[in-house]
């Protein structure tokens, strides 16, 4: 008898203990993006093994993945994962200001190198980055509105930690601009999940930001996520933020809000993508030089739209960028900030992941 309720009890706990099929799958997706190929592989195999909706998806995903591996899966790769990835991308710039007749233009040649170590210790992925970009203005004289500098560069060192329900990045950046103006600015961002159902995810998110040079901020949000491998992808945060303007401005404001971020996606097959996101922030002054400053308010963000493919180790891309900026200010009252802009960019390059 007492052997028989051992059986039921380890039998339950197994039950309890083992992963879902949706689990899984989720987790072959982060490790995916994380660039963990092995992990991913087996994870999605696990899934395979599990009963649930997505059997045929996943087993589709496993048989490209063999393919593209000649049906050899390197199942000794160990727990450390070397990755190197970046863009070189040349933009044409409009910038309109309300009042003003003509717009001002420029164009930028810029690029991005990263490279990363991942240790995979079971159920989570450790990664440290070192990041390095620069950037190039050409006839930045055209766009002094903007204060361009002619040139910019910054090297970064981040550490990201994925797992089954948290996700955890931290980073420090060192810009340097015409002139060798230097100024850090760090970062934080974590994301618990919550909540699943199907290829849904919900969760909570916290980001912070600091800069000398450009606005500090600090955000909480709740998430809505859906992951597949091809088809629509969504992500969509929703929720309030804090923002200072830098303090190397005339006027140091420190605005309030609701903030959302929705973005999309859809994956073919063919290695082709198309990608849709936009920010938005509508702030309110709670802190100012004077009272006159509570009654401005502000709508900021941007919105972005990419075509890329990627048949491979490179890939290709093509998209459109604006950056908007809309100060509402009581009549009669002046606060030294353009009341409205537009910065529009135009993009193309390539970029690689090994």
């Amino acid at each position: 008898m007492i052997r028989y309720c051992t059986i039921v009890v380890l039998f339950l706990f197994s039950l309890v203990a083992a992963e879902s099929q949706e689990e899984l799958y989720y987790r072959a997706m982060k490790a995916e993006e994380a660039g963990n190929i092995s992990l991913a592989i087996e994870l999605f195999e696990k899934a395979m093994e599990e009963p649930g909706p997505y059997t045929a998806e996943i087993r589709e995903i496993v048989d490209d993945y063999r393919a593209a591996l000649d049906g050899d899966v390197d199942e000794s790769a160990g727990a450390w994962e070397f990755h190197s990835y970046g863009n070189a991308v040349f933009s044409g710039m409009h910038y309109k200001r309300k009042g003003e007749s003509t717009a001002e233009k420029g164009r930028e040649l810029s690029s991005s190198i990263s490279a990363s170590v991942d240790y995979n210790s079971k159920n989570w992925i450790h990664s440290l980055e070192v990041n390095m970009t620069g950037d190039w203005f050409i006839d930045n004289g055209d766009m002094p509105s903007l204060d361009t500098s002619a040139w910019e560069a910054s090297v970064g060192l981040s550490y990201g930690l994925i797992g089954n329900t948290l996700t955890f990045d931290v980073g420090a950046n060192m810009n340097v601009a015409e002139g060798w103006k230097w100024t850090p600015d760090f970062y934080v961002w974590t994301e618990k999940y919550i909540a699943r159902a199907d290829k849904h995810k919900l969760g909570a998110a916290f980001w912070a930001y600091r800069s000398d040079d450009g606005p500090t901020s600090l955000a909480l949000y709740a998430s809505w996520h859906r992951y597949v491998k091809y088809g629509w992808r969504s992500s969509v945060y929703l929720g309030g933020r804090f923002e200072a303007d830098s303090i190397s401005t005339p006027y140091w404001l420190k605005w309030a809000g609701p903030s959302l971020k929705p973005s999309f996606s859809y994956n073919f097959k063919t290695g082709v993508s198309i990608d849709a996101k936009t920010n938005w922030f509508y702030g309110f002054v709670v802190d100012g030089p004077d009272g006159e400053y509570e009654k401005v308010q502000k709508i900021s963000g941007s919105w972005g739209l990419t075509a890329s493919w990627n048949p491979g180790v490179f890939g290709l891309f093509v998209g459109v960028e604006q950056f908007y900026r809309y100060y509402v200010v009581p009549s009669g009252y002046t606060i030294g900030y353009v009341k409205n802009s537009l910065l529009s960019e135009l993009k193309a390059g390539f970029k690689w992941n090994l």
